[in-house]
């Protein structure tokens, strides 16, 4: 009977990496290895509270922030520059909708950053008015997210 081998594994790591994969399974005879990828996900305190009367003080105008100059309510705005996600995984239900309450410490999207998927957090309850980036868009830090009212 052959064993698997450490050089094996050190391939099957290798495929792994090199085919986006997250997991890979072999079977040799009796013995069978799994190799998962770790998905680190780091959850991230964002939300900022815009008073009325600098609400036109806003970070630079970018594809994400242009919407509106003043603004009602609070926002959520990216801590990082990333990826935008809506849902935790494709095909799986958003996070929130417009009209949707949520509550302080709620996740209310992801950003991916250098291959990490970092939850984005709400630092305060309400209802989502409005949602100014669209799903897979990259953003900037200060980019403007989230209306909460």
């Amino acid at each position: 009977m052959e064993n698997i081998s450490l050089e094996l594994i050190e391939e099957l790591a290798k495929k792994i990496n090199e085919n986006s994969l997250n997991e890979i399974t072999l079977e040799k005879g009796d013995e069978k290895i799994t190799l998962k990828k770790e998905i680190r996900r780091e959850v991230v305190n964002t939300a900022t509270y815009v008073p009325q009367s600098v609400s036109n003080v806003a970070p630079k105008a970018t594809a994400t922030s242009k919407k509106e100059d003043k603004i009602k309510g609070n926002i959520i705005v990216a801590p990082m520059a990333g990826t935008f996600y809506r849902s935790p995984a494709p095909g799986e239900p958003h996070f929130v909708q417009e009209g949707d309450s949520i509550n302080k410490g709620d996740t209310v999207c992801i950003i991916e950053a250098m291959k990490m998927m970092n939850d984005v957090i709400s630092n305060f309850s309400g209802n989502v008015t409005k949602i100014l980036v669209e799903n897979g868009e990259v953003v900037q830090k200060g980019d403007r997210l989230f209306i909460v009212e």
